[in-house]
């Protein structure tokens, strides 16, 4: 391999194609086995490519792992913003929506969102607090409050805990996806979430409007 080609795609090799399939393999790899058990030269062979690749595209094992996370969550990110125009408390129905339509071919990746959070598997439990957590909590707030002002929400509730309210409702259906299976007895597919986000945006419109 010539000098200028070292750690770099080569011409019969785009771009894109190199870097989605790192994220590709990345987030098969992660859901499978802890952060700590996951290699580079795993990840590599898994896409197909070799280890310098990763830092190239991505620095290091750990910044390969925050670019996961970060496009997991853009359209969610993208929808949260997109709500801020409305003056409608029902349109935050579209918000579980969309959060239960990116989640479940991977419902398994508010887990790892959960283990790095909560058990410290991974060090990027900064990351996802300063790019993911607290960007939500920000933009829920401004959200709420701004329906609060156009007495469409409550006033006297405290926006923080509508905010917390509306995590809980979107995230334990996957968290807990198993659990519910067993009980209800069947597979929980794309048609029950969908039912899912419209019976929470009824809820909290029922909850949160004022009387």
């Amino acid at each position: 391999m010539s000098k200028a080609t070292v750690g770099r795609p080569s011409n019969n090799e785009g771009h894109s194609s190199v870097r989605e399939r790192l994220l590709s393999a990345a987030k098969k790899c992660f859901l499978e086995e802890s952060y700590e058990k996951v290699s580079t030269r795993k990840v590599a062979a898994q896409a197909d490519t070799s280890i310098a690749m990763i830092r190239y595209y991505f620095g290091s094992k750990e910044g390969l792992y925050q670019e996961l996370i970060r496009t997991q969550f853009v359209p969610i990110s993208e929808r949260i913003q997109s709500l801020q125009s409305s003056d409608d408390v029902t349109s935050l129905e579209s918000f579980f929506k969309v959060y239960y339509e990116t989640m479940l071919p991977d419902h398994q990746f508010p887990i790892l969102i959960m283990r790095t959070l909560t058990m410290g598997q991974g060090p990027s439990r900064k990351f996802i607090l300063d790019h993911v957590v607290e960007p939500m909590r920000r933009s829920f707030r401004k959200l709420i409050i701004k329906l609060q002002e156009k007495d469409k929400i409550d006033a006297t509730l405290d926006a923080d805990m509508i905010g917390i309210n509306m995590i809980s409702l979107a995230v334990m259906p996957m968290l807990a996806k198993n659990i519910f299976e067993y009980q209800i007895g069947e597979t929980l597919g794309i048609d029950f979430y969908l039912k899912l986000a419209e019976h929470n945006g009824r809820l909290l419109k029922s909850g949160l409007q004022t009387l």
